[in-house]
């Protein structure tokens, strides 16, 4: 008779489980420094920039994934084929960089990103405000 432990199902299901609790609890740890860190001055104004970054997340998530596109995509540039990982690194550096500057260029003269002035208006669409 053959022993559960020895049931290759098993042990792929048993190795899935334990790197999802892996990843879970890196997760933690990762957003527990980052709140521990918060706490000090230094850290809180070397970040201070991301507040921008935040208030603009939907514009800012989906303009990198349209940016991304147009870079690696056959479509645009097609450069995925000769980009490593390092080149793609910089490449996003550079763009979330991009995006910083542009996020505080927009928030100097608005109060949301456009993309978030368009979600609250559809959530609020119909309603007597």
């Amino acid at each position: 008779m053959q022993a559960a432990t020895d049931n290759p199902i098993i042990g792929q299901s048993v190795g899935t489980v334990l790197d999802m609790w892996q990843k879970l609890a890196f997760t933690f740890v990762l957003i527990s420094s980052f709140v521990l860190l918060y706490q000090s001055k230094r850290f809180r104004s070397a970040t201070a920039q991301l507040r921008l970054y935040g208030k603009m997340s939907l514009t800012n998530y989906i303009a990198q994934s349209v940016i991304g596109a147009l870079i690696y995509f056959p479509f645009g540039l097609y450069l995925a084929p000769y980009c490593g990982a390092t080149l793609s690194l910089l490449i996003g550096m550079c763009t979330f960089l991009l995006q910083v500057v542009f996020c505080r260029w927009w928030l100097a003269s608005h109060k949301q990103g456009p993309l978030e002035t368009l979600w609250h208006r559809w959530t609020w669409m119909g309603s007597k405000r």
